[in-house]
């Protein structure tokens, strides 16, 4: 857990915040992009998306079968029917784990990125849980914005409101590429890659 004395608040729009600690520390919160309208359509089709699920592991689970009242049914069409919610089952636990984790993380999630000495963690967390990847410094290369591409389908699909929504920040570190800044708009973007840029370079300097 994050923990120093605040000594000068920056603020970054109204997501971003960052303070500078007596022990020449930085840490940063990015805070999801919340839309109020939005977040109750989400829960509302999370709420029946869920419905319908549960129903559908009943009657896989329990052996209801909803070809009682056709006449001639055979065993061979209940099979049929059982793989058919096997198929179903496999499809909507996938995307409902993507929109209740992306609900989640509208609710209670957070981004936290801490600067030192040592070098740049990133933590991105639930309700406080998240693992911190740590970055050493000297061994982060080719820092910049990821630039949007608005005809992807790949980054349209991603960044729709039951998604998580895609980074803005990348770099370089040990030949892969690492992403952070989830969600974040161009122009706050360019005001955090200066902030920590100038961080970074602060810290390096005390390494001298």
């Amino acid at each position: 857990m994050i923990n120093f004395v605040a000594m000068k608040p920056i603020e970054i729009g109204d997501r971003i915040s960052a303070l500078d600690h007596e022990d020449k520390t930085t840490t940063i919160v990015i805070l999801p992009k919340r839309v109020f309208w939005k977040e109750i359509l989400l829960t509302l089709w999370l709420g029946g998306f869920t419905f319908v699920g549960f129903v559908a592991i009943y009657i896989l689970a329990t052996g209801v079968e909803l070809l009682n009242a056709a006449p001639g049914a055979t065993a061979e069409d209940f099979d049929k029917q059982r793989i058919y919610l096997i198929v179903f089952i496999g499809f909507w636990f996938y995307f409902w784990f993507k929109v209740a984790r992306a609900w989640l993380w509208y609710r209670f999630g957070k981004e936290l990125i801490k600067i030192d000495r040592t070098g740049l963690s990133i933590k991105k967390s639930i309700f406080g849980y998240g693992k911190a990847k740590s970055y050493l410094l000297e061994n982060m290369k080719k820092f910049s914005l990821i630039k949007e591409e608005k005809t992807n389908f790949g980054n349209f699909f991603e960044n729709s409101f039951w998604a998580l929504g895609t980074d803005i920040l990348t770099f370089d570190y040990f030949g892969k590429v690492k992403t952070f800044g989830r969600r974040v708009e161009m122009k706050e973007g360019r005001l955090l890659q200066r902030l920590i840029d100038d961080r970074v370079r602060k810290q390096l300097k005390r390494k001298d």
